[in-house]
């Protein structure tokens, strides 16, 4: 039975998540994702709870790396578990039964898991060295990941109702079809950077030039999609409210 799921979860992520659609990184995640993704079905595991599992998974990791220094390291591991979870939550999703509302809670659930690890970082790094700058960018480029979300969500919901009013059929997800290699790029620099986190955690100047490639990274992906939405929004969504 288990080996029976594992072809049909393979074949469709093979489909769903192509190499070309994904950041080199998270694509070795999702792959690994599915040796256990049997194991959740078998068990017959709801998606929303491994969405929830997840979530407390993160804000443990959360917990570790903000607020208790010694266990920096496994925190940050535990953020990349979370990372593994998410893609076994999807395909369990997609191999019994996908819902709104379980896509709601999931993209809400990442939302702030992101936002907050990075943020958690942040304010590790401040404790052991201190800067108040730096601690005050990640502040800054933490809040955005947020606002992202909130932009590209709205602007997805909008296009697909002036859609339907208009009978029209632009694509509410620009990002797969526009500048996407860029924006999987900044995510594999953000990953790396982040997994080696964990081997540079003693040296001060290595981590803060990282942390601030990292802030960065996550504040040109921000502005970038944010900018990048608004101007679709005037192509897109340019027809009268019925």
């Amino acid at each position: 039975m288990y080996f029976q799921i594992y072809k049909k979860i393979y074949k469709s992520n093979i489909g769903y998540r192509p190499i070309k659609n994904s950041s080199i990184i998270e694509f070795f995640i999702n792959r690994a994702s599915i040796l256990f993704v049997p194991i959740f079905i078998i068990l017959k595991v709801a998606p929303n709870k491994v969405t929830i599992l997840n979530f407390l998974i993160a804000i443990f990791a959360i917990y570790l790396i903000a607020l208790d220094n010694s266990f920096f390291t496994h925190g940050i591991l535990l953020f990349f578990l979370t990372i593994l979870i998410d893609n076994i939550d999807g395909s369990v999703a997609r191999y019994t039964q996908k819902t709104f509302s379980g896509k709601f809670l999931d993209s809400l659930s990442d939302a702030f898991v992101y936002s907050l690890i990075y943020l958690s970082i942040s304010l590790f790094f401040f404790k052991i060295s201190g800067d108040l700058l730096l601690l005050a960018f990640g502040v800054f480029s933490s809040s955005l990941i947020l606002f992202e979300v909130l932009v590209l969500d709205k602007f997805s919901a909008l296009v697909r109702w002036s859609n339907e009013e208009n009978k029209n059929n632009f694509s509410p997800y620009i990002r797969k079809t526009f500048l996407l290699r860029f924006f999987l790029v900044l995510r594999d620099i953000i990953l790396t950077l982040t997994f080696l986190l964990i081997f540079i955690v003693n040296e001060i100047e290595l981590f803060r030039l990282s942390l601030f490639i990292i802030n960065l990274a996550w504040l040109i992906s921000s502005i970038s999609n944010v900018v990048m939405h608004i101007y679709f929004a005037k192509k897109y969504l340019n027809f009268k409210k019925k």
